[in-house]
């Protein structure tokens, strides 16, 4: 399954964008027999929105996004017409101290009951669950590289600095995954807001940017299927296990021994929604498990929810792909996740900005 997590923004800005819905009024209407809802592409069933339609009579209007500065700008134009939102862990903090999300009400939602125990857990800012309902399992930025071709082995951040590995890395280019690596392998917490911190974190970026292939943007599969790169720093081992088997044997990942970042996605509902009794009820019919399992069929990815109620509804050999065990894998090590701190990104995008100006 496809995980296109947000890319680099400052985060002062989108808080005073966000600010703003109540001035937005265009969108979709506002028929109480429809839902709309905006969300990343690439991950979910259009088939399992039909059947909610049939099911229900109320239409889904979908939009897709693959950026954050789509997702902002939606929301910025048709923000008072958005009723469930895709948000990434790290941003749920920004929504819920602006006032932008309205309170779930569990009770509408029973099929959270399927959801592994060990996913159901909120991002900062929403720890209690109070406005957010998990709706993927967690997953991982780490290093990923070519058994066959990747010359030394990598059990650091820092080893991407190696000379052995000239133009031969790809990496993503999400400010907050990049710095928030460097900071951990330097010993720092990654969540630190000291600019002597960060420029030692942007120190070690520019020594592994000497290495840097390509910056790939939100997604680094193409750089190493094509053989472009035989390392990456991504969160694309899944989607390299689900396009082709033979990425099963081919290529590797590194439980990064100076930690790696989890991050996870979740649904919400906007506070301005105009239909949110139908928003929950399809947040919980997505959450059927064999609603949900549509969306694995299509796109791969470790399922959100128990194998005894969702594994009836995949392929017999599904839980044979390794990203299974990557997930049980990486999920007991070294993990940091942050949430958006203004002070901290301005900072980080001043750096990155002197950084992607240097020259290999």
């Amino acid at each position: 399954m496809k995980r296109r997590r947000f890319s680099r923004i400052v985060a002062a800005v989108l808080a005073a964008a966000l600010c703003a819905l109540p001035l937005a009024g265009c969108g979709f209407g506002s028929s109480k027999d429809e839902v709309n809802v905006i969300a990343w592409d690439g991950t979910w069933s259009d088939q399992m929105f039909k059947d909610f339609e049939a099911q229900t009579g109320i239409k889904v209007n979908v939009t897709y996004i693959d950026d954050t500065e789509t997702l902002a700008s939606r929301l910025i134009h048709g923000g008072s017409s958005y009723d469930v939102i895709d948000l990434e862990g790290a941003y749920i903090n920004l929504f819920v101290k602006y006032g932008l999300l309205a309170k779930i009400d569990d009770s509408k939602i029973p099929n959270q009951k399927y959801i592994v125990k060990a996913y159901n857990k909120g991002a900062p800012g929403d720890r209690k669950l109070k406005y957010t309902v998990p709706d993927m399992a967690p997953d991982y930025t780490t290093v990923v590289y070519n058994k066959e071709t990747c010359p030394i082995e990598i059990h650091s951040f820092k080893d991407l600095a190696n000379p052995k590995l000239k133009g031969q890395v790809a990496m993503i280019s999400a400010t907050g995954s990049l710095y928030g690596e460097a900071l951990k392998a330097l010993g720092y917490n990654p969540s630190t807001a000291g600019r002597k911190e960060i420029k030692k974190a942007n120190d070690l970026l520019a020594k592994i940017k000497k290495n840097v292939k390509a910056f790939a943007g939100e997604s680094a599969v193409s750089q190493l299927e094509n053989g472009e790169c035989s390392v990456a720093y991504c969160w694309d081992y899944p989607v390299l296990c689900n396009d082709s088997k033979a990425n099963w044997s081919k290529f590797g990942y590194v439980k990064l021994s100076d930690g790696y970042e989890q991050y996870q996605q979740y649904w919400a509902i906007s506070k301005r929604s105009k239909h949110k009794e139908a928003a929950e009820k399809l947040i919980n019919f997505i959450l059927n498990p064999k609603e949900l399992a549509k969306s694995y069929k299509a796109y791969g990815g470790v399922p959100l929810e128990k194998r005894e109620v969702i594994g009836k509804y995949l392929k017999s050999d599904y839980y044979s792909n390794p990203v299974i065990a990557y997930a049980k894998d990486m999920a007991d090590g070294n993990l940091w996740n942050v949430s958006v701190n203004d002070k901290q990104t301005e900072i980080m995008d001043e750096y990155y900005t002197k950084l992607m100006g240097k020259t290999n």
